[in-house]
């Protein structure tokens, strides 16, 4: 009967080795490398800032852009003078754009006989669009004597993020 379970055994242990051999035999091992680049480029940008409408005796300056900012210095003459400015942005990158945040505020340190309205802008802006809006400087009442601020300033900003896909 010993001899019966060593036969027993023997048998077994070169099964498992036999398994063992087969298998690597027929197993292939796959080595699987990706690489991936982003191409797309984000580029929503301001591209213009003019003034379209000035009033006589009225001033502009010169408004001046960078693909961030845009900047202009306006001189109103009496109330009621208006200066509009016109400012362009574009996206000439590769992403589509939506708008996500516009805020303009009025510096609480100047007169309030100056009002800044703006325009709306585009909520869409796809690659290869563009949109423009206007800021509109108003002298908007007269005062009984000239005060000794005559200034306000105006702060804006504006955010444009990826688009959602939908």
């Amino acid at each position: 009967m010993h001899n019966h379970k060593m036969i027993i055994l023997i048998a077994f242990l070169a099964t498992i080795i036999l398994m063992t051999v087969g298998y690597s035999t027929f197993a292939t091992d796959f080595s699987i490398k990706g690489t991936t680049e982003i191409t797309g480029e984000w580029d929503v940008r301001i591209t213009n800032i003019k003034a379209i409408q000035v009033p006589k005796g009225c001033d502009a300056g010169t408004p001046t852009f960078t693909k961030d900012s845009a900047t202009f210095s306006a001189k109103l003459n009496k109330p009621g003078d208006e200066i509009i400015y016109e400012v362009t942005i574009e996206n000439l990158g590769t992403i589509d754009a939506e708008l996500q945040t516009i805020i303009f505020t009025e510096e609480i340190d100047g007169i309030e006989e100056i009002n800044y309205t703006t325009s709306e802008l585009k909520k869409d802006l796809n690659v290869g669009d563009k949109t423009t809006f206007n800021i509109m400087v108003t002298y908007v009442k007269a005062s009984e004597s000239i005060p000794d601020v005559k200034t306000k300033t105006l702060t804006g900003i504006i955010q444009y993020v990826q688009k959602k896909e939908s």
